[in-house]
């Protein structure tokens, strides 16, 4: 027994030595890893190049989303002329005496070769006075781009010439004062003597654009007599405000042409607050400025004291706007450009509550420009500027009232109007006594 315990010993230990030397190669063929042959090269996907704005040749920085009739404006001074199959029709041709807002028409159309010009019309049409850069001109045949004329009582007009200066007229049309400003669009005149306008100067924003100069926009307020008194830049005001995350960042996009420089803001109006609902809001208290910034979609509140943003409105709600004014309740009227169609909003600012809106559906349209004025008796007068027609509107949204400027090119387009405002006769102390 002990012998063949022996043998059986010996032929166990015989096959131990065997298995456990295959068993470990086989073990190491199992876990060594055989070098895989390299993958084929694959490309990567090309990344997409950032949509680069709608940019003109005028420096307006616009989305890419905006319809070509917008975006194809190409130069300033903008062309305010319009196609219209009815050039027939000329001057005054709807009113409803019953239903129209009394008083008289002051309007400066936009003129083609000929000096600035502005007008004092009745409701039916009839010129009363008129005032023009001839005077101011004399040989100078420069013409230059005439954005705004505001009347004043006593017949005088305050007239900005874009980017030249702001200039003051007599009822004659004779030159008061001049300042050289690089002023552009709307003029206020403060009840309390100061005149505040649009200006503009061009400088680098790195966190805008690495090398391309931007219109920065500006609030100036002269005096009476037309010194500059202060400045309120409007870049500076949104970022001590907090707003600067609506500055569009254009370091990574590739803007062309070359615009050499870039239109961010585009202020184009301002208009002081009376503070007769100052106990309604601190927004409301005296001396704060409405104001618009066309490129931004943005309108909203200045306090005067601290110069911050204490209201605003507008991104994704308006396109290109122009014209708001504070209404004697609170409520803010605006022209709502848009890139098809326009309409008018009435907003209660507070609650923000669209509490009127114009837009009928035949559609009335300027892509540029526009006004828009609550009159006496409640209804808004409109002036479409860009086809050359104002008309008047009940709260319920009938035209009682309807202009069509007479001017044309000779060649099936009528020429616009830049802006109509109804005026109270019993202000104007210059007019002859009936």
């Amino acid at each position: 027994m002990s012998a063949r315990n022996g043998r059986s010993r010996a032929l166990v230990l015989l096959a131990v030595l065997w298995i456990l030397p295959l068993a470990f190669l086989l073990w190491r063929r199992r876990s060594y890893r055989y070098p895989r042959p390299p993958a084929p090269a694959v490309k990567a996907a090309p990344k997409p190049k950032p949509k680069a704005p709608v940019v003109g040749s005028d420096g307006q920085v616009r989305s890419p989303s905006v319809s070509a009739n917008l975006a194809a404006i190409q130069s300033l001074p903008y062309i305010l002329q319009s196609p219209d199959p009815r050039l027939d029709l000329r001057g005054v041709i709807v009113n409803d005496r019953a239903r129209t807002s009394p008083g008289l028409n002051f309007f400066f159309p936009w003129s083609i070769g000929n000096p600035g010009k502005a007008y004092l019309m009745d409701m039916d049409g009839k010129i009363l006075w008129r005032w023009s850069l001839e005077p101011y001109l004399g040989a100078d045949r420069s013409r230059p781009w005439v954005e705004h004329f505001q009347l004043l009582p006593d017949g005088s007009v305050l007239c900005g010439l874009q980017d030249r200066s702001i200039l003051k007229l007599d009822r004659d049309s004779k030159l008061v004062w001049e300042r050289k400003i690089r002023a552009h669009h709307d003029i206020w005149p403060d009840p309390g003597g100061d005149i505040y306008v649009l200006t503009h100067d061009r400088k680098v924003v790195p966190r805008i654009h690495p090398t391309l100069p931007v219109e920065c926009d500006a609030i100036t307020v002269l005096d009476a007599g037309g010194k500059v008194k202060k400045t309120i830049p409007i870049l500076e005001l949104f970022e001590r405000s907090g707003y600067s995350w609506l500055f569009p960042r254009l370091q990574n996009l590739a803007i062309g042409p070359n615009p050499g420089f870039l239109d961010v803001f585009h202020l184009n109006h301002v208009e002081t607050l009376d503070g007769h609902l100052a106990s309604r809001s601190r927004i409301f208290a005296k001396g704060n400025l409405l104001f618009s910034v066309r490129n931004l979609d943005t309108i909203g509140i200045i306090d005067a004291r601290t110069e911050k943003i204490v209201w605003l409105w507008g991104p994704g709600n308006l396109s290109y706007q122009h014209d708001p004014q504070m209404l004697p309740d609170g409520d803010v009227l605006v022209f709502d450009n848009g890139v098809d169609r326009s309409q008018i909003i009435q907003l209660e600012p507070i609650s923000q509550k669209v509490t009127w809106r114009y837009a009928p559906p035949e559609g009335f349209f300027s892509s540029i420009a526009g006004s828009v004025q609550r009159l006496a008796n409640g209804n808004t007068l409109v002036t479409e500027s860009m086809k050359g027609y104002a008309f008047e509107v009940t709260p319920s949204g009938e035209v009682v009232w309807k202009y069509a400027n007479p001017e044309n090119n000779g060649k099936g387009k009528r020429n616009g109007i830049i802006r109509m405002t109804r005026v109270d006769p019993s202000r104007l102390t210059f007019l002859p006594k009936p």
